[in-house]
């Protein structure tokens, strides 16, 4: 994948936090956290490239945020960037606090720089695996970004497993996106075209570079059982997953738990969120943790190691992929990744159809269009005031869908007449799929209306 001739380094950077199981009742008393964040530009090295990052208290990526059901979360932004920001968590509903929801221009004006701004906001019912991360621009491409968990003290799988261990997936460059934001942005670049093309992996010449960097590595002690929480915190890039020879057990999707599902490789989509269970159960050794990228980014797999306590060290396991052959690229089956609890399916009372296109601008840029219309914020005046001062969205380029009244069920349709697939994600809301397809028809009678997945970010498939 290439802008152009504007070089950059495609990885993934992989983050291993490890956590003991925290230990919690029903007598549980929530408490509030006070969570410091200085938003600040610092010169790292995170993969032996020396570039500046856009980082969360000088680290990449940034602190795991970890509290329990229940809990308020204070977070107080202290923004030294240089230009304005606002953060938003992945996956908060943000019940009767959605000013807090950080989507600039949407929810919020931006945190002008040399600012500070406090959210506060509880996570009363919801628990699971989900992340931070900026909302401005392209901050959060740069660094602004980390894991936010939330405990369960009634956590169905407590039991089943021994420790806790983080992994982010991302797609980091070695080239500043805002950079890349602007080449993207032009006439020649041919917008989405760009995730089709090759790309060199080797840093130019006079790079400063550190040289031990290595491969990452996660620590394993023989026949334990882990639950890995996997977030793909990527810009662009879906991948797919696995642990050579290690089986895993889907055990949550967006932070809601689902029944056990055992599989090899695991699709995951640009802020979806897994928990899988994996146990420790081959011989005492090392093992390769690989992310394929998607087929139309020609890129090798890239890979971390599973290090079994006892065994020697090897900068170099043997490879031993699965060979399980997965659909490029759509979700886990909706038919077999099924919630844990079943749920009523309520009727429908409304329908909303969104056409899904990718085309030229008037100024010949190309940009993404939902029934003919390509979303224009107004930097003036947030949608969210808008919404509380009754005033009308009478510009097309808001893209505003109304709820007529309270307790609306809607059904979304989503064509997507693009050759790429997109995640789709609805802040405030958690949504069932109910099924997917080829083409620019949905038959009815092949929805899943019983016992559906629930999660907030779902991949629409390419051209369907």
């Amino acid at each position: 994948m290439a802008f152009y001739g504007i070089f950059f380094f495609y990885i993934i950077f992989w983050t291993a936090v490890v956590s003991p199981t925290p230990i919690l009742n029903r007598g549980y008393i929530p408490k509030t956290n006070n969570i410091d964040f200085t938003i600040e530009k610092v010169t790292l090295a995170p993969d032996g490239f020396t570039r500046q990052l856009s980082t969360v208290n000088g680290q990449f990526p940034g602190p795991t945020i970890e509290v329990n059901k229940g809990d308020r979360i204070l977070m107080k932004i202290r923004n030294k960037l240089g230009e304005s920001t606002a953060m938003h968590a992945h996956g908060m509903l943000q019940r009767g606090t959605p000013w807090f929801d950080g989507v600039p221009w949407m929810a919020q004006c931006v945190i002008p720089d040399d600012y500070e701004f406090t959210y506060n906001f509880t996570v009363a019912d919801q628990v699971g695996t989900h992340w931070y991360h900026a909302h401005e621009t392209m901050q959060y491409v740069d660094g602004v970004f980390g894991a936010l968990i939330i405990h369960d003290p009634d956590d169905p799988f407590k039991s089943e497993y021994d420790e806790e261990i983080i992994v982010m997936l991302n797609d980091y460059h070695h080239t500043n996106a805002q950079i890349l934001l602007k080449q993207f942005l032009t006439p020649e670049s041919h917008g989405e075209e760009v995730r089709k093309i090759d790309i060199s992996t080797k840093a130019p010449p006079g790079s400063k570079c550190v040289d031990n960097a290595g491969l990452a590595k996660f620590e394993f002690v023989k026949d334990k059982k882990y639950r890995l929480r996997i977030i793909n915190t990527s810009a662009f890039s879906a991948f797919f997953f696995s642990i050579d020879k290690h089986d895993m057990e889907v055990i949550e999707a967006d932070g809601l738990y689902t029944k056990r599902n055992k599989i090899h490789r695991l699709p995951i989509n640009v802020a979806q969120r897994y928990s899988v269970i994996v146990t420790a159960n081959q011989p005492v050794d090392n093992y390769i943790m690989r992310s394929e990228f998607q087929k139309t980014i020609n890129l090798p797999n890239i890979k971390a190691i599973v290090h079994y306590e006892g065994a020697p060290d090897d900068p170099e396991p043997k490879d031993n992929p699965w060979s399980d052959s997965l659909t490029e690229y759509v979700d886990l089956d909706h038919k077999t990744l099924q919630p844990l609890e079943e749920e009523k399916i309520p009727e429908s009372t409304k329908k909303f159809e969104f056409k899904i296109d990718f085309h030229k601008n008037s100024t010949g840029v190309v940009k993404a269009f939902l029934n003919n219309s390509s979303y224009i914020p107004d930097i003036n005046f947030p949608t969210l005031d808008k919404i509380f001062k009754k005033k009308s969205f009478n510009e097309t380029s808001a893209n505003a869908y109304i709820f007529d009244k309270d307790g609306e069920v809607v059904d979304m349709y989503f064509i997507n007449s693009d050759d790429g697939e997109h995640p789709f994600h609805i802040h405030g809301y958690q949504f069932w799929v109910l099924g997917t397809g080829n083409g620019d028809k949905v038959d009815e009678n092949e929805l899943n209306t019983h016992n559906p997945i629930k999660r907030d970010t779902a991949t629409i498939p390419a051209s369907g």
